[in-house]
């Protein structure tokens, strides 16, 4: 390994370091306190518009 592919290593390593510093910044201050209501009810109506019934013949 020559000292410039030394030099190379580092600096990259610092630079992933920043980087994932600042994505841990930004969830920290943008999404950590983020949370989300759900309505089972509405959920239901999302996946499930026309429910099958289950035991009735189909088409009676």
């Amino acid at each position: 390994m020559t000292p410039s592919d030394s030099l190379l290593r580092r600096h990259l390593g610092w630079v992933v370091a920043i980087k994932l510093m600042a994505l841990l910044l930004l969830w920290w201050f943008f999404v950590r306190d983020m949370g989300t209501q759900i309505d089972p009810a509405a959920l239901s109506r999302q996946f499930a518009p026309n429910p099958v019934v289950q035991g009735a013949p189909h088409g009676q």
